[in-house]
């Protein structure tokens, strides 16, 4: 989730961890359907659920045309944060902007064939667009009153290291006291989700967690939120899945066993 080009933006690099293996949780066991019922949960097991997918960044982040709206900032209820950054990349130049919005779009018609409405906070990915700002990503779920705001993300880590990993709300008084701890319970359950489908847990961030007060679209929502880091564009083997379709969907894919382990379903 490291920016690479500066347009007046206060963000904090992620610290790197210690190696530790994500707990797996097993899918739950549907009870058995009476003989002649139709299982509708099995069909549609999202089916009442409201999404909010929050594709990081926007393409047009790094165009100079935006910089004066890029440097608005706001107060997060712990330090002032400017609107948006650029976001990072692959050592090629596939944009982390670009790469979230296609894991996006396949993650929204996914969620939706199982049976959830799902909301985008943004629709395009255009370097003629910019945000919309961190704080309108954080305010979006309940906008649209969803049941989780997820705010997909790719970081710009170590190049040794790979995989994925959550950042979840901390408690701050007036702010986040209302949602943090079940973020955090959401977290851990998108954590072992993801990883009981096969996407490799961060081996470098320790517990695949990290429990930030500063992220502006965090303290600003007010529905249960996550934010994943689906990888490290910076690793040389994740970033050569990360610039094709077949490895898109994959994400996609983890990224919708995780939502499913939130809700149990």
């Amino acid at each position: 989730m490291r920016f690479l080009v500066p347009v007046s933006i206060v963000s904090g690099s992620l610290l790197v961890g210690l190696l530790a293996a994500a707990p797996t949780q097993a899918e739950p066991i549907e009870p058995p359907v009476a003989v002649g019922s139709v299982d509708t949960r099995s069909a549609k097991p999202l089916a009442g659920l409201t999404i909010a997918i929050d594709p990081g960044h926007q393409l047009g982040n790094s165009n100079p045309a935006f910089r004066d709206q890029l440097a608005r900032t706001k107060f997060n209820g712990t330090i002032t944060k400017s609107c948006n950054t650029t976001g990072t990349a692959t050592n090629s130049g596939f944009p982390e902007a670009t790469f979230v919005f296609k894991v996006s779009r396949t993650l929204k018609n996914r969620l939706e064939r199982q049976g959830a409405t799902v909301k985008m906070t943004r629709t395009t990915n255009s370097y003629d667009r910019y945000g919309p700002c961190v704080w309108k990503r954080g305010k979006f779920g309940a906008k649209v009153d969803a049941d989780l705001l997820l705010s997909v993300h790719a970081d710009g880590g170590p190049a040794s290291g790979r995989g994925f990993f959550v950042i979840v709300p901390g408690v701050v008084a007036g702010w986040t006291d209302d949602i943090a701890a079940k973020s955090q319970r959401y977290g851990k359950r998108l954590i072992a989700g993801m990883a009981a489908a096969g996407a490799t847990p961060s081996t470098y961030i320790n517990g695949q967690t990290l429990i930030w007060n500063d992220v502006t679209t965090l303290n600003f929502s007010d529905v249960p939120v996550v934010l994943v880091e689906v990888g490290n564009m910076r690793n040389a083997a994740e970033a050569r899945d990360m610039v094709t379709r077949k490895g898109q969907r994959a994400y996609a894919a983890w990224l919708i066993a995780g939502v499913k382990a939130i809700f149990r379903r």
